[in-house]
């Protein structure tokens, strides 16, 4: 499964992923949300989800874009395109 998806479908899950620098972990709320298919997909991209989450960090302190991806999340927002690609 690609990063992107899996991003996806722990949103659609309603978890909220969050990064720990010092301990260098993700903490995923609710786990209840959370299947064994979830947990083994968050564990096999741990390190590229951690990019992301710090990316995303960064660009919400500085308020510059730190990826290719962010441009087409805000685009996605700014002209609210739907799941399936096309104008909702």
């Amino acid at each position: 499964m690609r990063v992107s998806e899996l991003l996806h479908q722990i949103d659609r899950a309603g978890v909220i992923l969050s990064y720990f620098a010092e301990d260098d972990r993700l903490n995923a709320k609710p786990t209840a949300a959370l299947t064994p298919e979830l947990i083994e997909e968050i564990r096999l991209h741990k390190q590229e989800i951690i990019r992301i989450l710090r990316e995303d960090e960064e660009m919400r302190h500085t308020g510059i874009i730190q990826s290719e991806r962010q441009v087409f999340d805000m685009s996605h927002k700014y002209f609210e395109l739907s799941e399936k690609g096309g104008a909702a």
